[in-house]
């Protein structure tokens, strides 16, 4: 049974002390659980952090962690600077702990950085009040001492303010079950309690309150002139959504919260046709992504259509909402230029990336890429749990939806790549040797230099699910070791062929060569000898997804252009790591290690002019590879970290590293480097964060380390690849300022450029249909495919890079035939 609410009359004689009258403007909120279904979810109203600490049980809302601050914030009415309120809640110990702890609630969280109801979330600070497990009750810094026999297993907290002009005054009163009242305390020099409320375990204060003494809470009510309604902050029960368009085969999934057991578990997908509205189909939420996944076939690409999501959630009363997501599934762009946008690497301090998420969205790419770390351990400002596997997803999902949460609205008009990167998967770096096992006790003696994943099988693939579910089927499906799941595939999109690759997959761990002491992916001497580093049998890419690239280069169906998206570039750039700036001889987390299958790699895209687009070293690089000589190979850019957490930089002229042969632009530390693997690279363009990266300004601090993104624009028709890199702060009023952008960018390359091989000679010219006809070229003598590639017109004169005889096909997309030349020698 629950005890009767006790309403306080200290509204009423404050109010009468400053000679107000009350607002007749009230958006009143009110809450009691009673209909929720046991689940860990709230509402759309309310955002628990961290989500696993959180539960409703049996009608009442409980806290289950023991971290500070652990708080479910309002996320629909916030308090404005003028008027008045009253907030009720019912309260009580859910368990006393060993050292003190506190429950209660915020008032007015508010954010230096940014006001964004996200950003109170996690950022905010505010008014803390509530009662401790020493029986005080407090109102910011004061406090008085409760009586002897109130009861702290329920009782009721009574808070209520008045804001006029400049003055702003709160009182407090606490009463128990038994009708035992305090005092009043009262605090009336504050300038404001403008902002959100949250309920709070373990309050944010000097006390450092931590433990595991918990609270519950009920019977949530809101009211006053000062309460603002903002129906456009909720959040859920359809979170967001993420979709792709291929060769007619439409893939979307639903990202839903952690439902319970009763609720309803499907998601329906609706399209548009005329004025209605017809069911596509209803899919069940996946247990442990908390995913639905949506397959259409025979989709009608040639233009746009309009979709929703549908979720009926039925209450434990019987009550029915639904609840809608809608959005836009664009027409497939094949006649424009198609831009991609490349993102990377979420570090929290950024969060929710506002003017860098309002960039992107006039940017309208038709095509978003984030190539990895969409979350970091400690995103959220509370840590990970590794073990067991449903905790695990829990800590994960939690992180993840911040990252829907800032990039659901540009997600929901347009096909969305993402993949999982280390931190991903709570792994500082990975080398996932296809899916082999790590004992936890290893991973920490390691540092994780062991190659496979740490975390459970049921994590690693509700990560996989819940990032990678809705694009194209796999290459091959098999799983990896221990069942963990493989998503390398192609997307085709624009008339550009995208390969989707995990370079973490299957890499081989440092320690299978590691001799010295210390980190074992740090190297920090040169060695004279790099066949140390590189014995037979490591792998990068692994032979699966290696297969799926040689066949990719060679197939051109519906594609006039390549690009490899995966999450690393394949050169060591940086010479100096973290925020004090230390000097790293070598990195065996880059993709430049291992080193005969990153050049094997390279051979592969330059044979078919491959763009690669990665991210994950948190700065700004436009390359061209090398295998035996500079510029042989194909160009990369790894685009600008979101929010930059561990700094990187690429400078060899301040440790006199030689670097030579300067691009046109003349900017310092570019130009042909050769990397600590041996690997020549070409430096065209680098976005190293300033000396000084400290700001109190979360978003200064990101426009400082180098945050930003990328755009791509691929010219189907002109053959052209233009890569753009915006800081994070850039002016769009102004978009053509060129202090939007790092320094060398934006630059084009021609298709070509990305087969940096010097001509030898020409073989005979061939005469073909571009629209329906590609080109593969074959070196008879070693059987490898020299290249292949959709010429933009006819007729294409094939120039080849080394003596012998070729062959040459000329295969029809439509059905397939193919038209062979064979022995052909150099003109």
């Amino acid at each position: 049974m629950k005890a009767r609410l006790f309403l306080p009359l200290i509204s009423v004689a404050l109010l009468t002390t400053l000679g107000l009258s009350s607002c007749t403007k009230n958006a009143n909120f009110t809450e009691d659980f009673n209909h929720i279904h046991d689940r860990q979810w709230l509402s759309p109203d309310l955002w628990t952090i961290p989500i696993e600490n959180w539960q409703v049980n049996d009608g009442r809302l409980e806290c289950t962690g023991q971290k500070n601050n652990m708080k479910t914030v309002l996320l629909s009415h916030i308090m404005s600077d003028q008027g008045d309120f009253l907030i009720n809640v019912r309260m009580g110990l859910l368990a006393r702990g060993d050292n003190p702890g506190s429950g209660g609630v915020i008032v007015g969280l508010q954010d230096d950085t940014d006001m964004d109801i996200r950003s109170l979330c996690y950022f905010g600070t505010g008014i803390n009040i509530g009662v401790d497990t020493d029986r005080q009750l407090f109102l910011a810094e004061r406090s008085l001492m409760l009586p002897e026999n109130f009861d702290l297993n329920d009782f009721t907290l009574h808070v209520d303010g008045v804001q006029h002009e400049n003055k702003a005054i709160l009182r407090v009163q606490a009463t128990d079950e038994n009708g035992v009242t305090s005092a009043i305390l009262e605090k009336d020099d504050l300038e404001s309690f403008s902002g959100a409320l949250a309920l709070v375990n373990h309050h944010p204060s000097g006390r450092h309150y931590k433990g595991n003494t918990r609270f519950w809470f009920d019977d949530l009510s809101v009211s006053g002139s000062a309460v603002e309604y903002r129906p456009e902050h909720k959040f859920g029960p359809i979170l967001w959504s993420m979709y792709t368009l291929n060769k007619g085969i439409l893939k979307m999934t639903a990202q839903m919260p952690p439902l319970g057991t009763k609720d309803t578990q499907w998601v329906e997908l609706h399209i548009k046709e005329g004025n209605s509205w017809v069911i596509q189909s209803s899919e069940q939420i996946e247990s442990f992504s908390r995913t639905a996944l949506f397959t259409v076939k025979d989709w009608d690409a040639s233009v746009d259509h309009e979709y929703r999501l549908v979720y009926n959630e039925k209450d434990k009363t019987g009550g029915e909402t639904a609840h809608f997501r809608e959005g836009i599934i664009r027409k497939d762009p094949i006649d424009k230029p198609l831009v991609l946008g490349g993102l990377t690497c979420q570090y929290h301090y950024g969060f929710p990336y506002r003017p860098l998420v309002e960039n992107l969205t006039v940017s309208d790419p038709d095509l978003l890429y984030f190539s990895g770390d969409q979350l970091y351990e400690g995103n959220g400002g509370y840590g990970i749990i590794r073990f067991p596997a449903d905790s695990a997803i829990l800590s994960y999902l939690g992180k993840w939806y911040m990252f829907g949460w800032a990039f659901g609205d540009v997600m929901r008009d347009r096909p969305t790549i993402s993949i999982p990167d280390d931190h991903d998967v709570f792994q500082g770096n990975l080398w996932g040797d296809g899916g082999a096992n790590i004992k936890p006790a290893t991973f920490s003696k390691t540092h994780g230099t062991s190659g496979g994943y740490v975390e459970p099988l049921e994590m690693v693939n509700a990560v996989h699910r819940t990032q990678c579910a809705h694009l194209p089927d796999p290459y091959d499906p098999t799983p990896m070791k221990q069942g963990i799941s493989a998503y390398f595939t192609e997307l085709v999109y624009g008339q550009v062929s995208f390969a989707i690759a995990g370079d973490r997959m299957f890499k081989s761990g440092p320690n299978e060569v590691a001799f010295w002491t210390g980190r074992q992916d740090h190297m920090k001497e040169p060695l004279k000898n790099m066949a140390k580093l590189d014995p037979p049998g490591l792998t990068l890419m692994g032979d699966r997804q290696m297969n799926f690239l040689k066949n990719w280069s060679q197939n051109w169906d519906g594609a006039s252009m390549k690009c490899l998206l995966s999450q690393t570039i394949f050169t060591n750039i940086a010479t100096h790591h973290g925020g004090n700036k230390m000097v790293l001889l070598a990195d065996l987390d880059s993709g430049a290690w291992p080193i005969t299958p990153r050049n094997e790699l390279v051979s592969v895209l330059r044979s078919c002019f491959a763009f690669h687009v990665a991210g994950d070293q948190h700065l700004p690089s436009l390359v061209q590879y090398g295998t035996n000589q500079y510029r042989d190979g194909n160009w990369a850019f790894c685009t600008p970290a979101i929010a930059v957490g561990y700094q990187r930089r690429f400078q060899p002229e301040r440790l006199g590293w030689p670097i030579h042969n300067r691009p046109d632009h003349d900017l310092p530390n570019t130009g042909e480097y050769r990397d600590p693997f041996g690997h020549p690279t070409y430096v065209y363009a680098i976005g190293n964060p300033i000396d000084d990266t400290r700001d109190p300004n979360r978003y200064q601090r990101a426009q400082k380390c180098s945050s930003g993104f990328g755009l791509i624009h691929f010219d189907q028709t002109e053959r052209t690849i233009k890569s753009e890199a915006y800081r994070f702060l850039a002016d769009f009023e102004n978009r053509s300022d060129p202090a939007n952008q790092f320094q060398g960018w934006p630059t084009t390359i021609n298709q070509l450029d990305n087969n940096g091989q010097r001509e030898l000679g020409q073989l005979p010219a061939v005469e073909l249909d571009p629209e329906t006809q590609y080109v593969q070229v074959f070196h008879e003598q070693s059987g490898e495919l020299v290249y292949a590639i959709r010429p933009q017109s006819s007729p294409f004169v094939p120039q080849v890079f080394a003596q012998g005889t070729y062959t040459i096909k000329v295969v029809n997309s439509n059905d397939g035939s193919i038209t062979e030349m064979k022995g052909l020698k150099l003109d």
